[in-house]
């Protein structure tokens, strides 16, 4: 990503989200086209993170998945998802000049 215009804060436009798009099966997601954790570990990496799926959309909305290599995460993700380690590097942050 150069110099895109951020639009909405989501997976796929954070800096720790890979290239590599994978078609996702319409099974692997919820209601509003994010992927729920399926294990305990994955259960507690998605809580730590606050790694959620954005409301108002549906499994329509996503129809590939690309992996987050955060390395609090690392797990599949669509564009209908956020959470609290999303980092862009055309954010600005006054605090730091």
């Amino acid at each position: 990503m150069q110099n895109h215009m951020v639009i909405g804060t989501n997976c796929y436009n954070c800096l720790y989200i890979s290239n590599k798009e994978e078609q996702v099966d319409p099974k692997e997601l919820n209601a509003e086209g994010g992927i729920d954790p399926k294990t305990d570990e994955d259960m507690q990496k998605a809580q730590k993170a606050d790694l959620i799926t954005l409301p108002g959309g549906s499994k329509a909305d996503a129809a590939n998945k690309k992996l987050c290599y955060n390395e609090k995460l690392k797990m599949y993700v669509t564009v209908r998802m956020c959470c609290a380690y999303w980092d862009n590097k055309a954010v600005k942050r006054p605090w730091k000049k």
